[in-house]
Order: C-alpha cells, then sequence, then structure tokens
C-alpha cells in the first residue's frame, strides 16, 4: 500500500490538468472521455449485478495464472463478495472504458485479457453492441460465475474463452483487426509485454489499447516505459490507474500524464 501512495504522490505532482494540456486531441480526450459525466441506461443495470455479487457469500475455488492479488496473494478459496469488492474495477473507470469504445466508435471486435465476475465485460459489451466481445478468464469457477452475469444482463455480443493468456491467444484468429484491447490479467513485466506485442501485430492505426494497473510495482512502471517507447505507439495517456495508447500517426509521440481538476 505504501508503494502505490509514494507513486502516486509522484504522479500527482507531475501530471497534468486540462488546464495544462496543449494538444487539441487529447484536449478533447479530457472533455469527452476522461472528465465526462454521461451515463447512459446500461449502466444501472450492471452496478444492480456489481452490487449483488458484493453480497454474495459463496465460496468459490481462484486458479490464478499472474502476479496475485495484493490482499490474497494466490489463495485458492475466496468469497464471491471479495472478489467483487476488492478486485472489480470501479464504476469511473468502466465508464471510462466504455466511452473510450463509443466515442471513437472502436469495432469491430474488442478483446478483454481478464474477466474476473464480469463487470468490465458488460460495459465493453454495451459500449457498441455490434462488436464482438473476446473474454479470457483463467479461472474457471471465476469465469462461470461471469458467465451467469452476461446471462442476467442478457449480453448477446461476448465470447467468453477460459484458460491461461499464453495457451488461448496463440489459438485465437480474428477476421479483422482489433478495434480495443484491454489487458488486465497478469500483473508481471514479461507477460504484459508479451500481451502488447501480440496485440499490436492484430492492431491497425484505429486501434486503442488499455493496460491496466500500470504502477502496481516496479515491475509494471517498467512495462509501462518500454510500452510507451515502441515505435508503433504514437500517443499515450497515463491516468494512474492504467495507460491509454494510442497508435494513430502523429507529427510528433508524445506522453501525458492526466488528472481532474478539484474544482
Amino acid at each position: 500500500m505504501l508503494f502505490i501512495v509514494r507513486k502516486y504522490l509522484g504522479f500527482y505532482f507531475t501530471a497534468k490538468t486540462k488546464y495544462g494540456i496543449h494538444s487539441p486531441f487529447v484536449f478533447d480526450f479530457f472533455n469527452q472521455v476522461y472528465d465526462s459525466n454521461t451515463s447512459y441506461y446500461s449502466f444501472v443495470a450492471i452496478e444492480y449485478v456489481r452490487e449483488k455479487l458484493k453480497s454474495n457469500s459463496n465460496r468459490i475455488n481462484v486458479e490464478d495464472f499472474g502476479a496475485g492479488s495484493r490482499r490474497f496473494g494466490k489463495g485458492k478459496k475466496r468469497k464471491i463478495s471479495k472478489i467483487a469488492a476488492t478486485s472489480l474495477q470501479q464504476p469511473k473507470m468502466t465508464a471510462l472504458l466504455f466511452r473510450l469504445i463509443n466515442y471513437y466508435n472502436l469495432k469491430p471486435v474488442v478483446l478483454e485479457l481478464g474477466t474476473s465476475l464480469g463487470i468490465t465485460t458488460a460495459y465493453l459489451s454495451n459500449a457498441n453492441k455490434n462488436n464482438t466481445v473476446y473474454t479470457i478468464e483463467g479461472s474457471k469457477e471465476i469465469a462461470k460465475v461471469a458467465n451467469n452475469v452476461f446471462k442476467q444482463l442478457a449480453l448477446k455480443n461476448v465470447k467468453l474463452v477460459i484458460g491461461n493468456f499464453d495457451m488461448v491467444l496463440p489459438r485465437l484468429e480474428f477476421p479483422q483487426p482489433l478495434g480495443f484491447v484491454y489487458i488486465d490479467g497478469n500483473h508481471k513485466k514479461e507477460a504484459t509485454l508479451s500481451y502488447f506485442n501480440w496485440a499490436l501485430e492484430k492492431a491497425n492505426e484505429q486501434t486503442i489499447i488499455v493496460v491496466d494497473d500500470i504502477y502496481w510495482s516496479n515491475d509494471m512502471i517498467q512495462a509501462w516505459d518500454e510500452i510507451k517507447e515502441n515505435e508503433r505507439v504514437s500517443l499515450t495517456i497515463d491516468l494512474f490507474k492504467l495507460g491509454i495508447v494510442f497508435l494513430h500517426k502523429v507529427q510528433v509521440k508524445e506522453h501525458f500524464k492526466l488528472k481532474k481538476t478539484i474544482f
């Protein structure tokens, strides 16, 4: 916890508010995606299901192929309520992912590495129901809970794949380039870079890639630094909780750290 606090303080004092942004593209991103309070009808239904998960006391076996959880380590048996309370992406961030897909019209394929209980997947699904959302989860029992969430929310465009990312990704084939990729599973440098580079091979200039928990550890900070330097990356936006990667052509590569204004 102290590690994250130190990193956040360093981030906060170097990040810019919208008043310090001189890029028209990033200024537009700030207003229309990051700082937007627009809510959609689907958010209410998804958050209702989230609350039900947070009150579910059933225990399930959890297989963890990544760096483990800060709170739970790599233990097997966990309450669904605890997973929902500590491991799910927060509503403001899931809404941001929704707006990314919706505002930039990212299509036709969305890929999520790390389904968890399926709440983030539901946001990705509802952002454009004409998209196909592939989501990969390593833990069978977590995937079972997620699949039930998809049924409750009547999500028709989600394809849930169960298995270790390293085993599943080489077998996945897409007829068209990926529109959006969300990497939130294995918080190790080598794994994160491997998944990012794999996604680049399936991407085009319109693709946006989001990497979660970029300050989770020194390993993840190093991975994010290497991603920023990749020759295909034209713009990155660091929101502390996650990093957003753009591949569209620009004259000069830029990297931004953004924070919301207090007033």
